[in-house]
Order: structure tokens, then C-alpha cells, then sequence
């Protein structure tokens, strides 16, 4: 039996989800697999400030999160302070390493790829590096010297680790993982059985469904901006507030006939099924699961970084539309109720985007990987970038 060690980090849910994703797959075929956070494994003072500094910095100060997103792009892969990031929690992810003993270990967050490395470099560990990258675009962050192969979601992303100096023999183009629950059958059957879930939901098949989603924090601006619209505006609402108490609380106050509220939930799937149309952030996750589904997207507030190139692949694709204020997002919800066939525009588009079955794959090929260990590193850097 084949062990695969999944190093995943809690800055939002979607690293995490495409980690369990192939857990999954990977448990289907016969292969041992752990899904770690590496953000557990860090010294607590540093992992409340970090996510601390990640939530407040993307809800109150966006535009210096994308400066800070685009300078940490532009490090050297042989810089102090990269060198710096790759050994944070060095030891305690090596200390777990000797004890699960993993043939391979694949990340889905670049941090723990570079301690892993980093690892890698000085022959403490022997086996296979494996990046699984989760946005639809490739941070220079996931280059590094010593990892061993890439999973991506798409051609530009295998052109962008290119670019950095990756071999793209080296390159799988699978696609973002999804869970089980987003297989084609689990999304035929949702499709299939709408108009049921909808009822269980107390709501009318007959009026259009706004699914209102922040993301795993539940960061979706100031409630102010959609109360009285949710109130006025003659749409039902499934509003997901995620771990955000305090935005529960406030639309919990709107519920009714019309207004269904939730925290965290682990039934996404059926709430997307049973929707029209989806407001959220762009996160790569939430994108690859809204296209699964076929259900058109508004792309709130992304911001500069990952969210901004993401929304980009999916308005290109016509699956979504961008709203940078609340006003714009609602706008065009009122514009749908009367144009009904932008949604359908946009869900035969969503038909057109490949966006299934990476989990398996991705899960196939790791078990390849495990095979047999790694005793050399996988060059990576042109000759010219050589480190030393």
C-alpha cells in the first residue's frame, strides 16, 4: 500500500477541499493518505498572527495584500528571504515526515512545498515533491528547485511555471481537484433532482435563487450594502456566511419565506444545485465547483493577486461576470430576472469548460510517483538560475 502525505494550509477552504479531494481518490484506490495543515504545525503565536494578518489584510486593505502578493512573486528563489519562508516549521514537518513515512507528499499551498524542498536539497527526505496548484494561475511562490512535479488546472498555468524555468515534461494539466459530491454522476443527479432540493429548501421553483457566498471567512463586504436589496428585491437568497458569526448573525435577521441563512456547511453542492446564480469571491475552488455545476457566477471584489487572474479565466470563459461594488452585483441580478437567457448563455458555457475528473488523475499519477523514491533531484531551474 502506497502512503501519500497531503500538506494542505488553512488560509480559506479551498486548499483544504482540494487536498480531501484526493484523499479521496486516492483511498478508492487502495492507497493510504493524510491530509495535514501545515498551518497547525507552526508555533501558535505565528499561526494567529498570520491568519489574523491574511483575513484583516484581504477585508480592510486589499490593494496592499496585491502589493504584497506581487513583490513576494518577484523574490529569488535564492534569496535570504525566500530561503527564510521555506524553513518555517521546518522541523516540526520533517519530525512528521519520519513518522508517517510517506513514499510521496504532494501540496496544495506553496509553503509547506518549499519546507519540503527545502528537505529535499540537503537529502533529508527522499520522497517525490509534488505541487498541486489550486488557483488558475501559478505564483512564483510554487517554484522551487527541489520540487519533483506539478498538477495545474490549465495550459496558461503550465506556460506560467514554464516561464519560472519548470520543465514542462514535468507539467500535468488535470485541472483543479473537486470532492466526490462534484463527480459528473453526483452532478447529474443534483441537475436531475433540482427542483426536489429546491423544495426542501422551503423554496419556490418559480423565482430566481441568489446563492450569496463569501468564502471560507465569509468575507463579502458590509452587510449594509444587501439588506435592503435582499429585502426589496423580489429574489430568494441562500446566504453562506461560512466561519463568519457575526455576518451570520446579521442576515440571520432577514430570514424568512425567501431568505434561507447558513454558517459553515457541508452541503455546498446541493445549495449550488438548487441555485441560479452564485455572488462570491473568486477563489479557485469556489470557480472549478460553480463550473461543475454549470451555475453562472458574479465575481465579487476580486482581489489583485490570484482572485483578479481567477475571475479573468472566468469571464473569459462566459461563465461569470465581475462586480467591483455591491451596486453592480445587483444590478445585474435585477437584469437577469427579466433577460433570463444571460444565465442560460452563461451555464452552455460552463458545459464547455473541462473541469472533471482531476482528482482521479491526479490521484493516478501520485501512486506513479510512489513507486519508487526520488534520489536525485528534478532539475528545475535553467542552467543560467543554477543555485548553489
Amino acid at each position: 500500500m502506497h502512503r501519500v502525505l497531503l500538506l494542505t494550509a488553512s488560509f480559506g477552504a479551498g486548499h483544504n477541499q482540494a487536498a480531501y479531494a484526493v484523499q479521496e481518490a486516492l483511498k478508492e484506490r487502495g492507497a493510504s493518505a493524510e491530509v495535514v495543515d501545515y498551518v497547525s504545525l507552526l508555533n501558535p503565536a505565528l499561526r494567529s498572527f498570520a491568519k489574523f494578518s491574511l483575513i484583516q489584510g484581504v477585508q480592510k486593505a486589499p490593494g496592499l495584500y496585491g502589493l504584497f502578493y506581487k513583490s513576494m512573486s518577484r523574490i529569488e528563489p535564492d534569496s535570504p528571504l525566500q530561503r527564510y519562508v521555506n524553513h518555517i516549521g521546518i522541523t516540526r514537518i520533517q519530525d512528521y515526515i519520519d513518522l508517517f513515512a510517506p513514499d510521496v507528499i504532494a501540496s496544495t499551498f506553496p509553503t509547506p512545498m518549499g519546507v519540503v524542498g527545502e528537505l529535499r536539497r540537503h537529502g533529508i527526505v527522499q520522497a517525490p515533491n509534488v505541487s498541486i496548484v489550486t488557483d488558475y494561475t501559478a505564483h512564483r511562490q510554487w517554484f522551487h528547485e527541489y520540487s519533483d512535479h506539478y498538477f495545474v488546472a490549465t495550459d496558461e498555468v503550465r506556460r506560467d511555471l514554464v516561464r519560472y524555468g519548470v520543465d514542462e515534461r514535468r507539467i500535468d494539466v488535470f485541472g483543479i481537484p473537486l470532492r466526490r459530491k462534484f463527480s459528473a454522476d453526483a452532478v447529474g443527479f443534483l441537475r436531475s433532482h433540482r427542483q426536489d432540493l429546491i423544495l426542501q429548501l422551503g423554496l419556490s421553483p418559480d423565482i430566481p435563487i441568489v446563492l450569496l457566498m463569501g468564502g471560507g471567512s465569509g468575507v463579502l463586504g458590509d452587510t449594509s450594502d444587501w439588506e435592503t436589496f435582499i429585502q426589496t428585491s423580489g429574489l430568494q437568497y441562500l446566504i453562506v456566511c461560512g466561519q463568519n458569526r457575526r455576518l451570520e448573525r446579521r442576515f440571520a435577521q432577514l430570514a424568512n419565506d425567501k431568505v434561507r441563512v447558513y454558517g459553515f456547511t457541508s452541503e455546498i453542492d446541493r445549495l449550488m444545485a438548487a441555485a441560479d446564480v452564485i455572488v462570491t469571491k473568486p477563489g479557485g475552488l469556489t470557480l472549478t465547483e460553480s463550473m461543475a455545476i454549470g451555475l453562472p457566477m458574479v465575481l465579487f471584489k476580486p482581489i489583485p493577486g490570484q482572485e483578479e487572474i481567477n475571475a479573468d479565466y472566468a469571464v473569459r470563459a462566459g461563465v461569470a461576470v465581475r462586480a467591483q461594488h455591491a451596486e453592480e452585483a445587483q444590478a445585474f441580478l435585477q437584469k437577469i430576472m427579466h433577460q433570463p437567457h444571460i444565465l442560460q448563455d452563461m451555464r452552455r458555457a460552463a458545459e464547455r469548460v473541462p473541469v472533471l475528473g482531476a482528482a482521479e488523475n491526479i490521484a493516478s499519477r501520485l501512486i506513479d510517483l510512489a513507486g519508487g523514491t526520488v534520489t536525485s533531484p528534478l532539475q528545475a531551474f535553467p542552467s543560467e538560475l543554477q543555485m548553489t
